[in-house]
């Protein structure tokens, strides 16, 4: 899946997209939580960010499969 990803202020400036496949038997992105991981790593940002769609908080618990669709917009904020 791919996504495109945002950040807002007092985060750096970013706007890229993130693809990404969804992991089986418990590993890889599957979760909100985990992709929230997967962006803090790679786009070097500080643990203390929350995923939005559409202005709506993500729960970090939630699947992504049949909450995110293809080309959907993240926001990630600085809590």
């Amino acid at each position: 899946m791919r996504l495109r990803i945002e950040t807002t202020q007092p985060l750096r400036p970013i706007k890229t997209w993130f693809s990404f496949t969804g992991g089986i038997f418990g590993f890889g992105t599957r979760t909100i939580n985990d992709l929230r991981r997967r962006l803090i790593a790679e786009l070097r940002l500080p643990n203390e960010v929350q995923l939005q769609l559409n202005g709506f908080d993500l729960l970090e618990s939630q699947l992504i499969e049949g909450l995110l669709e293809k080309d959907e917009l993240i926001t990630l904020f600085h809590l």
